[in-house]
């Protein structure tokens, strides 16, 4: 059985403020394959790492983050929060983190704005720091995953799914997967613990796509999907992930 990659989501945020150089820096240290973060434009245009589009949840700030400068947004200490040792932490840019991890991890980098100019600065930044093959973008934003591949038809995207609405046999469901992941020209095909299917997955891979089990934070739920094959996972739960991965891989 092959060993899935294990992308550490917002980095190891068990460990460090989240979408922090700190927290990506233990992940790699933990042994982390992927690093998973979200990126913004700011007021000046420089490409950001921040989860959320508003300020206050993880620093003492307040409204839009496209709103503020990155002098401005580096003003505000976003690890004081999560614990006085981190006191200290700035917001990182997209450029900060590529560098940290080159070569160390792959990225999957989502897109939190609705730009084509945004997108463009985003692959500018991937060439320069010379990681196109190492990276995934994906965005809750899915025309922008279209025009990815018009600027670089060389970097993987992947397309985000959930649960089926109830009138929906599984049947069709699973089939519009397939076809909104051909439409998308997309390579990742991200699925919750629910839509984990053996026989999907087969059928996923029988079309070449990569399986990405979404935010699988569960002992029992990284077990099983290992067991079912697929590719890669996301979680928030480093340590236990790499554990039950490495005593499968033993095992077998």
């Amino acid at each position: 059985m092959k060993s899935p990659l294990i992308i550490a989501h917002r980095g190891a945020a068990q460990f460090a403020p989240e979408n922090s150089l700190a927290a990506f820096a233990i992940a790699i240290d933990k042994g982390a394959d992927g690093i998973e973060f979200d990126v913004h434009l700011s007021r000046d245009n420089q490409i950001i790492v921040h989860h959320d589009y508003y300020l206050g949840r993880t620093e003492n700030g307040t409204g839009f983050i496209g709103d503020y400068s990155l002098p401005e947004l580096q003003a505000f200490d976003i690890g004081v929060k999560f614990s006085d040792k981190f006191s200290g932490e700035k917001i990182p840019t997209l450029r900060d983190v590529l560098d940290i991890g080159k070569g160390k991890v792959r990225f999957e980098i989502e897109l939190r704005c609705p730009t084509l100019p945004f997108l463009k600065n985003v692959i500018d930044e991937i060439h320069r720091a010379g990681v196109i093959d190492d990276v995934e973008i994906t965005s809750p934003h899915t025309p922008l995953l279209a025009y990815v591949k018009n600027l670089n038809p060389e970097i993987r995207t992947g397309g985000f799914f959930s649960l089926f609405p109830s009138w929906m046999t599984t049947k069709l469901g699973q089939q519009h997967i397939i076809d909104w992941m051909v439409l998308q020209d997309a390579q990742v095909v991200h699925l919750p613990f629910v839509l984990l299917d053996k026989d999907f997955i087969e059928r996923l891979h029988h079309q070449n796509f990569i399986v990405h089990g979404s935010d699988l934070n569960d002992e029992v739920e990284i077990e099983k999907a290992i067991h079912l094959a697929v590719d890669q996972f996301s979680t928030d739960v480093l340590d236990t992930a790499i554990r039950v991965r490495d005593t499968i891989k033993s095992v077998d």
